[in-house]
């Protein structure tokens, strides 16, 4: 999660760059999903898992989206 908060410049800045990752996993899955690799399934297993772990991310960052900072 360290790569998403590290350089951040506020909350759009963080839900862009996951935006751009989810972008770069969703088009590896659908490589991949075409491909004939021998490893093709545990690659997808994998890609697939990055992704659910992104998607909340991004849940857990549009959740701070309008609280007030105290």
């Amino acid at each position: 999660m360290k790569y998403f908060y590290s350089n951040a410049k506020g909350l759009n800045a963080d839900i862009e760059r996951h935006r751009k990752e989810r972008d770069m996993l969703l088009q590896k899955i659908s490589d991949l999903e075409s491909s004939e690799s021998e490893f093709k399934d545990g690659y997808l297993r994998a890609y697939k898992n990055f992704l659910f772990i992104l998607e909340q991310s991004l849940a857990n960052t549009v959740s701070q989206l309008g609280k007030n900072k105290s």
